[in-house]
């Protein structure tokens, strides 16, 4: 797996927790209209991004846990 995320990403994907890439691409970017903080914005697209890198099956393979 070429894709390496950060722990924000995983923490940010673990928010929108769904077995299918997608749907949590999808999510994340519907919440996007919703936030004003450019940080958090940022983040988001990085992950989507990054997500788009995936494939289904490589995603499938992935646990995403929060972390602190």
């Amino acid at each position: 797996m070429s894709v390496q995320l950060t722990v924000e990403e995983s923490n940010l994907i673990s928010i929108y927790e769904s077995k299918r890439r997608t749907k949590v691409m999808r999510d994340i970017c519907e919440a996007m209209k919703h936030w004003e903080d450019e940080g958090m914005l940022a983040l988001s697209v990085q992950t989507v991004g990054k997500l788009e890198c995936l494939s289904d099956e490589e995603f499938a393979q992935m646990e995403f846990v929060a972390a602190e």
